[in-house]
C-alpha cells in the first residue's frame, strides 16, 4: 500500500501497534504466554485506524495515536476454568471501551497473531487493495455491548 505522499505503507508503521505506538503491554496470566499487540481492523488494511490514507481517499479511521483505540488484552475468565478471553483493559479507561472508538487494539498470544489467517491469505479471498470489507463472528451474533459475558453458540 501507498501513503500519501506516495511511499510504501506497511503494518509496521503503523501507529496504532507499530513500532512508533508506544504500547502498555496489559500483564497476562502466565498461561497465556508471550503477547503481541493486534489491531481491529487489519493492519494491513486501509480501514485500520492507522492506516494514512491518501489525498485523494483519506482514512475516516485515522487515530493520531494507539491509545484512541480500545485497549483490550487476553486473560483467564477467571471462573476458576481454563477459559480465556478478551478483556477490557481499564488500566486508563477505568470504565473500559465506549464504543465510539475508531479501532482496537489488544494483547494476544503471540502464536495466536502470528498464525491467524495463515492458511488464508487475501488473495484466496479474492480482495483488490481498496476492497471494503465486514467480518462476521458465527455463534456471537446474539451477544449485545451490555452483556459482561458472551458464550459461543453452535450454529447450524
Amino acid at each position: 500500500m501507498k501513503n500519501s505522499a506516495g511511499s510504501t505503507w506497511t503494518s509496521d508503521n503503523s501507529v496504532v501497534c507499530g513500532t512508533s505506538s508506544s504500547w502498555s503491554v496489559h500483564p497476562p496470566d502466565a498461561s497465556v504466554g508471550t503477547v503481541d499487540c493486534d489491531e481491529f481492523a487489519t493492519a494491513s488494511t486501509h480501514e485500520s485506524g492507522g492506516y494514512p490514507g491518501t489525498t485523494a481517499k483519506p482514512n475516516p479511521n485515522l487515530v493520531k495515536k494507539g491509545t484512541e483505540c480500545a485497549q483490550l488484552f487476553t486473560d483467564k475468565m477467571g471462573d476458576g476454568s481454563a477459559n480465556f478471553g478478551i478483556l477490557a483493559d481499564t488500566r486508563t479507561a477505568t470504565k473500559g471501551p465506549t464504543g465510539t472508538e475508531r479501532c482496537g487494539r489488544a494483547a494476544i498470544p503471540r502464536v495466536q497473531n502470528q498464525m491467524a489467517f495463515n492458511g488464508f491469505p487475501a488473495p484466496a479471498w479474492r480482495m483488490l487493495d481498496g476492497d471494503g470489507f465486514f467480518v462476521t463472528l458465527p455463534g456471537f451474533e446474539h451477544c449485545t455491548s451490555t452483556a459482561t459475558t458472551c458464550t459461543w453458540r453452535k450454529i447450524g
